[in-house]
Formats: C-alpha cells, sequence, structure tokens
C-alpha cells in the first residue's frame, strides 16, 4: 500500500470514530446501560456496520483486496487511540453518565474487533 493512501485512512478512522461518538451521544441512556436488551442487538450490529465501514473505505480509497486488512487496521488504530483518550479525558464527549460513556466505549471496542475480524476475512489468506 503507498503512503499516500495512508493519510486518508487515518481521516476515515475519525470519521467513523466520530459517527459511533455521536451515535453513543445520541442514543446513550436509551441503549448503552445496565441489563438493556437494546445493548445486545447494537454489539451483534457491529458487525454489519463495521463491513458497511469497509466497503465505503474500499471505494473511497480505491482499495485493493490485499490491502483490505492494512487499511483497516490503520483505522481502527485511529478509532482505538481516540476511544482511549475521549474515556480518560473527554468522557463527556460520550455522555454525562460514566456508564453509558464506559458501555459505549466498549462497544466501539467491540466495533474494532469486528472490523479487523472482517478485514482479516475480507482480505483472503493467500495474500502476503
Amino acid at each position: 500500500m503507498k503512503q499516500s493512501k495512508e493519510l486518508p485512512l487515518i481521516a476515515l478512522g475519525v470519521v467513523f470514530w466520530l459517527a459511533a461518538a455521536l451515535f453513543i451521544r445520541l442514543f446513550g441512556p436509551a441503549v448503552f446501560s445496565e441489563n438493556n436488551p437494546k445493548l445486545i442487538l447494537v454489539f451483534v450490529l457491529a458487525f454489519p456496520v463495521s463491513y458497511g465501514f469497509i466497503l465505503i473505505s474500499k471505494k473511497l480509497g480505491n482499495l485493493q483486496k490485499p490491502e483490505i486488512l492494512r487499511a483497516v487496521t490503520i483505522m481502527t488504530t485511529t478509532a482505538t487511540f481516540l476511544d482511549g483518550v475521549a474515556l480518560a479525558w473527554f468522557r463527556q464527549l460520550y455522555a454525562q453518565s460514566f456508564e453509558v460513556a464506559l458501555y459505549g466505549a466498549a462497544w466501539i471496542l467491540w466495533g474494532v474487533g469486528a472490523g479487523l475480524l472482517l478485514g482479516y476475512c475480507l482480505t483472503g489468506r493467500n495474500n502476503s
């Protein structure tokens, strides 16, 4: 992958993290609270949402199949760093409630894991 493709992927990682942070902010207590049955649904939906983000990235970044995992790694690393910073120092970006912010940040990390798994699967095993 050319370095010229990496900066836009970092930007997409920021955009995707912002989308998730906005979702947490908008739907906070209605979804991200203890014993909420909607919570499992949101975690499950992280897989198709992550897949959608990968498709968007593939199109916008003009990525070839062997480049997908590296691209997803760049984007999810960006999102993970932003999630950690937001939770540690700017929790109010997610919610006023620590509980909502904690569940929301965990959901973002779950989405990161889903994205990496999907990126691995979509790249294929025969590519180096």
